[in-house]
């Protein structure tokens, strides 16, 4: 049987290859947008119909897709909820470590190692001469430093702490504009009655995108095309059109994160946020704890020995140290003369020998705040690699999805020039086709066809 086309659906070709060249340059004028998934046109020819023994079809249809793969998306969101999370960490982390930097001769930046070893040097030295006034009162000097700087470092951790609560605060915050916003392209998407969507949910995505930067978020495809979230546990974040806003509260001088009354704090595991809680809620206080175990190791041991020896007036030594954490540590002297040194400053080379003495577990005091910088040290360097390895798992993870849904211009160009060619070879066989029939109709007489 012949098989021939008619004009219609010439035409229906010619507006076919038409579709393919908007296609393929709004393809092209998107390359660098965010969030922008390549278009394809994919065809289905019609029923094919035979009238007087001539096979006859209306031509082809086209259905336009975007090219995304939902598995593929998941693997994207899930790399970057850990990037963010370990990149919000070592951030943190850096400027946590700042606090204890060794500089070029050995110190620290807190100044506390030196603070520690001045004082029981000071100590030391009041045993050759006891009742010097000047002695005393530089020994006097180097404990006030030693309060100073646990008191000051105590304060920069809780400054720290403090900027975390904000960023938190604020990230939630982020958080809730993203749900609202994502809420309110389900309910366009919903409402789209059949028309084409692609554009409002590459916009969605990408929304979805920005959120698991900030937490963990599980998605879940309704049928009508709209998408659920909720945390890790299973909390509601995103009901359809239904935005679930989070709230903050402050619970023991933190902030925590509340969704409809019930604290979810502890389900937020990456994610920026994720990263933030990890360095408040962990990484810091074991720092805090070890330092204020230095702090109240030293009180305690300094007091107990200056209570065995007498002071400058011959009194039984009192305390020199009050409070037992370094952001309460304070001087319970007010001058050099309340060390006991002992008239023949034994009870002074008893003090000074607390130095070598293990005061905090096994470990000396100095021994102790090494431990505690080299432990930051060993915490900081493996949160860099595990940053590393989740960025390199979402650059891969990235030109997985850009290489599917990505727009790729020489590919673009080349499919510009095949449908132009289809074009073009689909109006000369309609305009032959026009021609014969203006013949045949005109019984042979040659007629201009337009």
């Amino acid at each position: 049987m012949l098989e021939m086309p008619t004009a219609d659906a010439l035409e229906r070709y010619l507006t076919l290859a038409t579709q393919q060249m908007k296609l393929t340059a709004e393809n092209m004028a998107n390359q660098n947008t965010d969030g922008y998934t390549r278009r394809v046109a994919s065809f289905s020819s019609t029923d094919m119909v035979n009238v007087n023994g001539i096979s006859t079809s209306s031509g082809v249809t086209a259905t336009v897709t975007a090219q995304r793969d939902r598995v593929l998306q998941r693997s994207l969101q899930q790399a970057t909820e850990a990037s963010s999370a370990s990149s919000a960490r070592t951030t943190a982390l850096d400027n946590l470590q700042s606090l204890f930097t060794i500089d070029g001769s050995g110190d620290d930046a807190s100044g506390i190692g030196a603070a520690i070893s001045d004082f029981f040097n000071s100590v030391t030295s009041l045993a050759s001469s006891p009742s010097d006034t000047n002695t005393r009162q530089t020994a006097y000097a180097a404990a006030q430093a030693l309060v100073t700087t646990m008191n000051r470092t105590a304060s920069q951790l809780s400054a720290q702490t403090t900027s975390l609560n904000q960023q938190i605060g604020t990230s939630v915050d982020q958080a809730n504009g993203l749900l609202t916003s994502i809420a309110s392209l389900n309910k366009q998407i919903q409402q789209a009655g059949g028309q084409d969507t692609s554009g409002l949910q590459d916009e969605r995505d990408q929304a979805v995108l920005s959120l698991a930067k900030l937490v963990d978020v599980n998605t879940v495809t309704a049928t009508d095309g709209t998408v659920n979230l909720s945390l890790s546990d299973g909390t509601p974040l995103l009901n359809g059109t239904q935005a679930i806003s989070l709230s903050t509260a402050t619970v023991n001088g933190n902030v925590h994160i509340m969704s409809n009354g019930s604290d979810v704090t502890g389900s937020i595991l990456s994610g920026s946020i994720g990263g933030l809680l990890q360095v408040r809620d962990q990484d810091l206080p074991a720092v805090q704890q070890q330092l204020d175990s230095v702090a109240s190791a030293i009180a305690s041991a300094v007091n107990a020995q200056n209570a065995a020896g007498t002071d400058a007036s011959g009194n039984a030594g009192g305390d020199v140290f009050s409070g037992n954490t370094a952001a309460t540590l304070k001087m319970a002297i007010s001058s050099g003369d309340g060390i006991a040194t002992s008239s023949d400053g034994s009870n002074a080379t008893a003090i000074g020998a607390v130095a070598s003495q293990a005061i905090v577990g096994s470990l000396t005091a100095s021994g102790a705040f090494s431990v505690m910088i080299t432990s930051l040290g060993q915490t900081v360097s493996s949160a860099t690699t595990t940053k590393s390895a989740n960025d390199a798992v979402l650059a891969q993870t990235s030109t997985q999805v850009a290489n599917l849904s990505g727009v790729s211009l020489d590919t673009e160009a080349a499919n510009l020039t095949q449908y132009q060619r289809s074009y073009e070879a689909a109006a000369k066989v309609l305009s032959i086709v026009n021609e014969l029939m203006a013949q045949a109709i005109n019984l042979g007489q040659q007629t201009t066809v337009s």
